[in-house]
């Protein structure tokens, strides 16, 4: 099944902030690696908006930025990225997409 969405710019309307978040997640699901002014210009919305919807995805571990440029992440990375984050007894952290040992009190 093929899946249709607004693919010309329009009027942004005033949606909910989660609906905004997931279009924009199907926007990059279906071409990675683009930047906020061509997301700005497919949703119509303003480059504040999106900037906020892409901050919404980045910090809930669905999108990555790097170079200017967004993506979804694959569920294996966000999975990691969550257990790096908030397990305290993973020998591991990310930083800026690089895997480190977490360093331990001594």
């Amino acid at each position: 099944m093929n899946k249709t969405y607004n693919q010309r710019p329009a009027e942004c309307l005033k949606v909910k902030e989660e609906d905004l978040d997931w279009w924009i997640y199907h926007l990059l699901a279906d071409e990675p690696d683009q930047d906020r002014g061509v997301l700005s210009g497919k949703t119509g919305c303003s480059a504040d908006e999106v900037a906020v919807s892409l901050a919404r995805l980045e910090k809930n571990l669905l999108v990555e930025q790097r170079g200017g440029k967004y993506r979804i992440r694959s569920v294996p990375e966000m999975i990691l990225s969550c257990q790096a984050m908030y397990d305290d007894s993973s020998s591991i952290i990310i930083e800026n997409g690089i895997i480190r040992e977490r360093k331990r009190p001594e």
